[in-house]
C-alpha cells in the first residue's frame, strides 16, 4: 500500500514558508508557465531585445533575492509534471532579476559520440553560473544574451 506522506508533507512545507517565500512561488510559476507557453507560439528570437543603456549606475543584487529566485525555480521545475525546459527556467531567471545588465541568458551546443547533438541555457551573474550547471557536460556558447 503506498503512503500519501509526500503530498501532505510537500503541503505541509508549502504551509511552513513564510509568506514572502510562498508569493515568490507562486510567482514563479506564473512566470514559468507563461514563457513555456508563449515558447509554443513564438520562435525564440522574438525574446531578444536589444541590450538596454542605463544612464546611472546599476548597483548589484542582493545575494539572497539571486539565491532565493533560483531556489524558487528550482523547487517549482522539480515539482512541476513534464517540468520546464533549461530555456524557459534561463529567460525566467533573467526575467524575474529585472534584466539586470550582470545577469546574462548563455545558450550553448554540445556534440559527442554518445550523446549526438544537445543544447542547454543557463543564467550567468557576474561571470558565476547562477541557474543550469552542467558539471557532466561542457558546452560550447552560441549566444551570451544581457
Amino acid at each position: 500500500m503506498k503512503s500519501s506522506s509526500k503530498p501532505a508533507n510537500s503541503v505541509s512545507k508549502f504551509v511552513s514558508l513564510s509568506w514572502h517565500k510562498k508569493w515568490l512561488l507562486v510567482n514563479v510559476f506564473l512566470v514559468l508557465a507563461t514563457y513555456k507557453c508563449l515558447l509554443l507560439i513564438f520562435p525564440f528570437n522574438k525574446f531578444l531585445k536589444t541590450t538596454r543603456t542605463f544612464a546611472q549606475p546599476i548597483d548589484g543584487l542582493l545575494t539572497e533575492t539571486i539565491s532565493d529566485t533560483v531556489w524558487a525555480i528550482q523547487v517549482v521545475s522539480n515539482r512541476i509534471p513534464l517540468g520546464f525546459t533549461c530555456l524557459v527556467q534561463a529567460l525566467s531567471a533573467k526575467w524575474l532579476l529585472n534584466n539586470h545588465p550582470d545577469v546574462r541568458l548563455c545558450i550553448g551546443v554540445h556534440k559527442s559520440t554518445t550523446q549526438d547533438f544537445s543544447a542547454h541555457a543557463w543564467v550567468v551573474y557576474k561571470d558565476k553560473i547562477i541557474l543550469g550547471e552542467q558539471a557532466n557536460q561542457v558546452f560550447e556558447p552560441i549566444l551570451n544574451w544581457n
